[in-house]
């Protein structure tokens, strides 16, 4: 790993979104906010997480820093998003995704630990988009009454937790 790592476009990217998060967090409530400028937050959030990988593969810029660096960043600045927005979310969703998180955390900790490598899934990228969209609805939620929204969340999160079980057999079973 080298310092100049961090200048990287992508590493900056998820850097941006690491400390974008905190201070938003630190400086500001979801309710200094209209609902569309809300949503138009959380979308920003959503697409730098997936920005700095396109841009990393896409212009051959991928380093060490960046392959911990950014799970690493996804999974705070998603859990910091979380609470930031437990006025709004319920609270069964905010548990739920933590325990998953919990539980991807912990995979990734045995991947550093053991040198193991494990392939990001597209259904990965898909409960990921899912979930940003979810955490959207339920903003808008708060302006305009949404049906079935409760539903949408149920199998939101069933999938979500589907894609971390299956990473997370992959990486005791696969790469063993």
């Amino acid at each position: 790993m080298s310092f100049k790592d961090i200048f990287l476009l992508p590493n900056l990217i998820t850097l941006i979104r690491f400390f974008s998060a905190i201070y938003l967090f630190i400086y500001f409530i979801p309710e200094d906010f209209n609902s569309y400028i809300l949503i138009f937050i959380i979308a920003l959030i959503g697409l730098s997480d997936s920005l700095d990988g396109i841009v990393a593969r896409k212009f051959n810029l991928v380093s060490k820093l960046g392959i911990i660096l950014d799970p690493l960043t996804d999974r705070v600045v998603f859990i910091i998003l979380l609470f930031w927005l437990s006025s709004i979310i319920p609270q069964y969703f905010l548990y739920a995704v933590l325990i998953r998180e919990v539980l991807v955390l912990l995979g990734s900790i045995y991947v550093l630990l053991t040198g193991s490598s494990i392939n990001v899934s597209q259904k990965g990228k898909f409960a990921t988009v899912f979930l940003f969209v979810l955490i959207c609805l339920y903003v808008l939620n708060s302006t305009i009454s949404i049906p079935f929204l409760d539903q949408f969340s149920i199998v939101v999160i069933i999938f979500y937790f589907y894609v971390a079980f299956e990473y997370l057999y992959n990486l005791i079973y696969k790469s063993g």
